[in-house]
């Protein structure tokens, strides 16, 4: 029995302030699922609650993050010794059933069509939504315009939209640039969905050899014709490669707009941490997204796949000064909405009302 249960010589059970918090997570990786997991740690850590975070990889690229926030990281751990398990993103459908009537779970998705997609696939996923303490989304748009389908089978009160913390780390150093340049950044594992071949193509029509773009994150599958695209424009198209969360900031002090013309995302968090900056951002129109963001004043969105619209988008921001501090301002109005009372105490909140049985979540 964890040691925040004591026993009370009538029999009964009575909780002290602290909570034992199993996380688990297919992939510690530099990517918005564990960003939003070390926000978490951070928070539930400080307020002196027990964390564990269990993930397949000894090593992973955020350990030394989650170390230092107070987290114990391992690949392997006794489930009796925990309050509560959270399941961190649709993946870990395969914990979540192994710990079924053992511990309260807590099912935190943070997926967009890619997650049902995945649900649907999943022998038994009715049951195991039916049977988990609490599902978690960050949005109210991913409930009611993506995942509303399977969610027939969860009981009234156990879902929970909890929206991720947008935080600024310390110790940020403007990533350089050259005198002259435009910066475009755009954030994300570089793979089909994020389709990153419509920004260089609506680069490319721009015809501005002062734009530059960085494309951060771990190139995973970028096809050839999209490199070759970039080869053909020299020293306009950089890929760093996946940076830290300080690296990362970096560039957003130093980028001019951020683009993420993405096919599908949750609750993607790059654009709102380049919002916190300051910097406008430029998105696809996704269903996602219609909680957060409004077209024309505090973002500028295209449809899916429309270049020609992405490539209006961008010219608009790098030629309209009035418009780039129009976006710019209320881009950091919205990112400041999403902070420690809004993002931190209502997971806390949650996991106690989870372990103690309690149905008070959205739809109640």
């Amino acid at each position: 029995m964890p040691a925040s249960h004591l026993r009370l010589p009538n029999g009964g059970c009575v909780r002290d302030e602290r909570m034992h918090v199993l996380f688990s997570i297919h992939e510690l990786g530099r990517n918005g699922a564990a960003t939003a997991l070390l926000a978490q740690v951070r928070f539930l850590a400080a307020a002196g609650h027990q964390i564990t975070v269990i993930t397949p990889h000894s090593r992973p690229p955020l350990l030394e993050h989650f170390e230092q926030a107070g987290a114990r990281v391992t690949d392997q751990t006794n489930w009796r010794d925990h309050d509560v398990a959270v399941g961190c993103t649709v993946f870990a459908a395969p914990v979540m059933q192994k710990l079924l009537g053992r511990l309260p779970l807590v099912w935190w998705f943070h997926e967009g069509l890619a997650g049902l997609q995945y649900l649907h696939q999943t022998t038994a996923a009715d049951h195991l939504l039916a049977a988990v303490d609490r599902l978690v989304f960050p949005s109210v748009a991913l409930v009611e315009r993506i995942y509303r389908p399977v969610l027939h089978c969860v009981p009234p009160g156990r879902v929970e939209v909890i929206p991720n913390l947008v935080r600024q780390p310390g110790g940020i150093i403007p990533a350089d640039k050259r005198a002259g340049r435009v910066r475009v950044l755009c954030v994300g594992t570089l793979c089909p969905r994020k389709r990153q071949g419509d920004l260089v193509e609506a680069l490319l029509t721009l015809s501005r050899p002062d734009v530059e773009c960085v494309f951060i994150g771990e190139a995973i599958d970028l096809d050839g014709a999209t490199l070759d695209r970039m080869r053909s424009a020299a020293g306009q198209f950089h890929l760093p490669g996946a940076l830290s969360p300080e690296q990362v900031h970096g560039y957003y002090r130093s980028a001019d707009l951020l683009c993420l013309p993405s096919s599908d995302e949750a609750f993607a968090l790059a654009p709102l941490e380049a919002a916190s900056h300051g910097v406008p951002v430029v998105l696809s129109d996704l269903d996602a997204y219609h909680s957060v963001w409004r077209h024309g004043f505090d973002a500028l969105l295209h449809p899916v796949g429309d270049v020609e619209l992405l490539a209006w988008s961008l010219r608009m921001l790098i030629e309209s000064t009035t418009l780039h501090r129009r976006l710019s301002q209320a881009g950091r109005a919205v990112a400041a909405r999403f902070t420690e009372a809004r993002c931190c105490v209502p997971f806390e909140t949650m996991l106690r009302e989870a372990i103690g049985g309690r149905r008070l979540g959205y739809g109640a």
